[in-house]
């Protein structure tokens, strides 16, 4: 190992659903007749992104990881594990991630870690990944995250008009490049008195009375729950991502001004109350034309808006299901 050789993200790549859903696309029909319950939490959206023919959540997932491979200069075979999320694959179980191996061609020796961490998936595989090279227990790792829920959405329901199919990778390895971003901390905030309020679930089926013992159910479809999920956006997802990100700046004597920022992305309004709190130098947003692509929002964002980056220090900010707000932050050099 070189002495001056940090660990580091030295590739990144996307790729993105090739079907473009506008505001007015024939299948949100019924909500403009019929404007559903929390349409607020989703404004700021025009364009989103579906899966088009010929095209899956694994083909995504692999376009997305070879980018990130190319842009790292390495090959399938100098990979020691490949991490993240790559959801709704084709089998509740095994991982589509397991397909991503096999059509990466990663080597037998190349161990697959699945995250069921949704929407922060990415991030948790990002800190897994740093700290298993510093022990120096794996050499370089593949973080993945691809999404294909815009046909797991109940198109009755406003939670529907944000879903965005993507996909995002990540190497991390040892590299001597100083602008490359490195890991400095990170920092977690989790109300699991919340489960449910957002989930992934199958729903009941009404049955003929003929079939009085079957029992059918729908695939899994998204659900913004009907008592407790605006409350759960409005009380947790609001006031406690800045708060955990403002916690990890002060421990380093950094404010927003020192940062770029790139968040999870579902509304405009929820993006403006992040902005106003935390005040980043620059915020790096896809949400008026990518709307909301789950666990691959940041991935996506960090590699197709890399150049825009201009600050030394970086903030990835997501929020998951439980609800968890979790944040990283990077640096290419060490605070002062």
């Amino acid at each position: 190992m070189i002495v001056d050789e940090r660990i580091a993200i030295v590739g990144t790549g996307y790729a993105l659903g090739d079907t473009i859903r506008g505001n007015d696309d024939p299948i949100f029909a019924y909500l403009r007749a019929n404007p559903p319950p929390n349409r607020d939490l989703f404004e700021g959206l025009t364009y989103r992104r579906a899966l088009a023919a010929g095209q899956s959540v694994v083909s995504i997932s692999v376009q997305a990881a070879q980018q990130a491979l190319d842009e790292a200069e390495l090959q399938a075979g100098q990979i020691d594990m490949v991490l993240g999320t790559v959801s709704a694959g084709e089998y509740c179980a095994p991982s589509a991630l397991a397909a991503v191996h096999a059509e990466l061609g990663l080597p037998d020796s190349c161990r697959t870690m699945a995250l069921n961490s949704e929407y922060t998936g990415f991030l948790d595989g990002l800190k897994l990944a740093h700290d298993l090279i510093e022990n120096d227990t794996i050499g370089r790792a593949l973080i993945v995250a691809g999404i294909d829920w815009t046909r797991h959405m109940d198109y009755h329901e406003a939670v529907c008009v944000a879903a965005s199919d993507a996909a995002g990778a990540a190497v991390v390895g040892r590299a001597p490049d100083s602008s490359r971003f490195t890991l400095i901390d990170w920092d977690n905030q989790t109300d699991t008195r919340l489960y449910g309020a957002l989930r992934m679930a199958p729903r009941p089926i009404a049955v003929p009375p003929t079939y009085a013992d079957a029992q059918l159910f729908t695939t899994a479809l998204m659900k913004l729950d009907d008592k407790t999920g605006a409350d759960a956006v409005r009380n947790f997802g609001l006031p406690v991502p800045p708060q955990v990100v403002s916690r990890l700046l002060d421990k380093h004597g950094l404010s927003g001004k020192d940062i770029a920022l790139v968040t999870h992305q579902t509304s405009k309004p929820v993006q403006d109350y992040w902005i106003s709190k935390i005040q980043p130098a620059c915020y790096i947003t896809t949400l008026t034309e990518l709307a909301d692509m789950v666990s691959a929002s940041i991935p996506v964002n960090l590699a197709k808006c890399y150049s825009q980056i201009t600050k030394d220090y970086l903030v990835l900010l997501g929020i998951g299901m439980e609800m968890r707000a979790t944040a990283l932050l990077y640096g290419r050099r060490a605070p002062s």
